[in-house]
């Protein structure tokens, strides 16, 4: 199980890539249309397996720039072959890493997504954390789990609030669950 969905690797890595590839579909579409990303936006989408939700991201953020960090080798080779015309355009960026220490700028980031991983993250908290570094004051985070992947951790709201997001919704879906939140906006000064 770990080496098919947790930290894919070799042939189950592979075989888990192609089963997400089958069943994905439906939420990576609810959850790019969830989040909704400006054309010009930039994106990241954290932990993005076989690249699904970055075809649609690519397709939807046209002019802006759409960044993949996932931590498997295999993921990154089904994900590149997957968009590779967005790749070569030099609209998408794919990047080993983690939630841990996601490798881009503070508050650089416009709209971020995880589908069926926060609850793979070591730490969700500081993985929350880290989404928050990174989103620009208002920015968008969704947060989705397909039934098969067993759902979100218990209290993910709570969680997403005491990292410092402010949660939008939490909504339970044909396609799975997702969770809406913002990053704070800055106050002005009276």
């Amino acid at each position: 199980m770990y080496r098919m969905f947790v930290r894919p690797e070799g042939p189950a890595g592979h075989a888990g890539a192609e089963l997400m590839a089958r069943t994905g579909v439906a939420m990576a579409d609810e959850a790019v249309a969830t989040l909704d990303p400006a054309s010009d936006g930039q994106v990241l989408e954290i932990g993005f397996g076989p690249g699904l939700a970055l075809q649609r991201l690519a397709a939807v953020v046209s002019a802006g720039h759409v960044t993949g960090v996932d931590p498997s080798t295999v993921m990154h080779r089904h994900a590149r072959e997957r968009n590779r015309a967005a790749i070569e355009a030099g609209r998408m960026t794919l990047v080993h890493g983690t939630a841990a220490q996601l490798p881009v700028r503070a508050e650089s980031v416009d709209a971020v997504l995880a589908i069926d991983n926060l609850h793979f993250w070591p730490d969700i908290s500081h993985g929350l954390g880290e989404v928050v570094r990174v989103l620009r004051p208002g920015g968008r985070f969704v947060c989705a789990f397909t039934p098969p992947s067993g759902g979100p951790p218990h209290r993910l709201g709570r969680m997403a609030g005491e990292a410092g997001l402010i949660v939008v919704s939490e909504k339970h879906a044909y396609s799975g669950y997702l969770l809406t939140a913002t990053a704070p906006s800055p106050r002005l000064a009276g």
